[in-house]
C-alpha cells in the first residue's frame, strides 16, 4: 500500500514538474514579444508573464478536469462523490449560520436562529437517505468548485495587473463569485433536504402499512381515506380559496375603476360602498379560506381509525421528519354522535396519546369533539355509523344532537 501511494505521489511530482517546465519555458519566449504589440505596458506584461507561470498550470488542470467530468457523465462513469461531500456542505452551513447569529442582540434573531437550527438538524437526519438528483450533482459540484476557483485566480490576475478596476469590472467579478459559490451551496442542501423528506415520508409510510397490517390481523376494522371521496370533499374549500376570493377582489376591483371619476354622485358613492366592503371582506378571508382548505387536506389525508367490538381509535399526524407529531384519540364513552354533509361529529370522553421526536406522552380522560371528515368509503362510513349507533344505543348514552 505505501509503496503504491509512493508510486502515485511521484508521477504526480512528474507531472507537476512537467507543466511548470512547459509554462516557464512559453512565458520566457512571451518576454521576446514587444509589450507594445498588445497595447499593454512593460509592468502589465511582466506581471501576466508572472502569472501565467505561476497559475497556468492551475488553471489548465481545473479546465482539463471540466471537460473530462463532462466526457465522464457522457459516458456515465461518473464518480459518486455527493455522498462523501454532505457531511462537508452542512459543516459549512453551520459556520455560515453560527456567523449570521454570533450578533443576535434581539428576539427576532434568537428566533430566526432557533428556526436555523431546526432546519439543520433535519438537514443533518436527512444523510441516512439517498441524495436526490445524484448524477446531476456528480457533474455539478466538481463543474462548479473548478469554476468558482477559476474565477478567484482571474480576479487576482485583474486585481493586480490591470489595477484599479472599473467599478462594472468588479461588480461583475463579484457577482459572478458570489452567484457560483450561491449555487454550489444551495442546490445541493436544497436536494438533501428534498431527498430526506421524501426518504422520510416513504419510511413513514411503510411504518403506517404494518401497523395496518398487524391491526387487520388483529381482527380490527381499518378506515382510511378514499382518495376519490376526498377529491369531492376538498372542493369547496378549493373553490372558496382560489376561485371566490379572488373574484369578488376582481369584481369589485373592476366595479370600484369604473366608477372612480363619478364619485361626487350620491347614487355612485351608495354603490361604491357595498364594493369596498366586499373587496375588503375577500382580501381579509383569503388567508383564512386557503388555512382553512390546508387544515381539510391534511386531515384527511392523514386521518385512520381503528374499530374493535367495543373499541374507537382515530389517529393521525402533523409535520414531518423533525417535527412530525403522531396522535390518537381512544374513546371511552360517546355522549353524541351527528352525521352533517362534510363531517362525523362525534362527542364523548377519550384519552389522547402523543408520539414525537421529543417523546411520548398521554393525557385523559377529557371531554372532547372529534371532527371526522366525510372521506371513507360508503362501506367504512356505514361500518363507523353502527359501531356509533350501537354506542349510543347503552343507557348511559341516551343523549342525542
Amino acid at each position: 500500500m505505501r509503496k503504491e501511494r509512493s508510486f502515485r505521489l511521484g508521477k504526480w511530482l512528474l507531472k507537476v514538474m512537467a507543466s511548470y517546465a512547459v509554462f516557464i519555458a512559453v512565458g520566457l519566449l512571451l518576454a521576446l514579444v514587444p509589450a507594445s504589440w498588445l497595447g499593454l505596458s512593460e509592468e502589465m506584461f511582466l506581471n501576466l508573464r508572472m502569472f501565467f507561470i505561476l497559475f497556468g498550470p492551475i488553471c489548465l488542470t481545473l479546465i482539463v478536469k471540466i471537460i473530462l467530468t463532462f466526457l465522464a457523465a457522457i459516458k456515465g462513469r461518473t464518480k459518486d462523490i455527493t455522498e462523501k461531500n454532505r457531511g462537508i456542505l452542512f459543516t459549512v452551513t453551520a459556520l455560515l449560520l453560527f456567523a449570521n447569529l454570533s450578533n443576535a442582540e434581539t428576539i427576532s434573531d434568537l428566533t430566526a436562529g432557533y428556526i436555523q437550527g431546526k432546519g439543520l438538524q433535519s438537514l443533518e437526519k436527512s444523510k441516512r437517505y439517498s441524495m436526490k438528483g445524484r448524477r446531476f450533482l456528480n457533474v455539478f459540484l466538481p463543474v462548479g468548485f473548478c469554476l468558482l476557483v477559476l474565477e478567484m485566480l482571474t480576479l487576482l490576475v485583474c486585481i493586480v495587473t490591470f489595477a484599479p478596476l472599473s467599478r462594472d469590472a468588479s461588480n461583475a467579478f463579484i457577482f459572478t463569485i458570489s452567484l457560483t459559490a450561491l449555487l454550489l451551496l444551495l442546490i445541493p442542501l436544497i436536494l438533501s433536504f428534498i431527498s430526506g423528506y421524501q426518504g422520510d415520508k416513504a419510511e413513514h409510510k411503510e411504518r403506517r402499512a404494518q401497523e395496518k397490517q398487524k391491526a387487520v390481523q388483529s381482527d380490527m376494522l381499518v378506515l382510511e381515506t378514499d382518495p376519490v371521496r376526498r377529491k369531492r370533499y376538498l372542493r369547496l374549500p378549493k373553490i372558496l380559496a382560489l376561485l371566490v376570493c379572488p373574484g369578488v377582489c376582481l369584481i369589485s376591483g373592476s366595479v370600484l375603476a369604473l366608477t372612480k371619476d363619478a364619485q361626487d354622485l350620491l347614487t355612485v358613492q351608495l354603490l361604491r360602498a357595498p364594493f369596498l366592503a366586499l373587496m375588503a371582506i375577500a382580501a381579509f378571508s383569503f388567508i383564512p379560506l386557503l388555512m382553512y382548505w390546508m387544515n381539510c387536506s391534511g386531515t384527511s389525508l392523514v386521518q385512520r381509525v381503528y374499530l374493535a367490538q367495543n373499541q374507537l381509535r382515530y389517529s393521525g399526524y402533523s409535520g414531518s421528519m423533525e417535527e412530525r407529531v403522531e396522535f390518537t384519540f381512544t374513546l371511552l364513552q360517546l355522549e353524541r354522535y351527528r352525521v352533517g354533509k362534510r363531517a362525523t361529529c362525534i362527542r364523548g370522553q377519550f384519552t389522547k396519546k402523543v408520539k414525537g421526536s421529543y417523546g411520548a406522552s398521554q393525557k385523559g380522560p377529557f371531554t372532547k369533539t372529534l371532527w371526522l371528515p366525510r372521506t371513507f368509503p360508503l362501506e367504512q362510513e356505514q361500518a363507523l355509523l353502527r359501531f356509533l349507533h350501537d354506542k349510543e344505543e347503552c343507557p348511559k348514552n341516551a343523549l342525542r344532537l
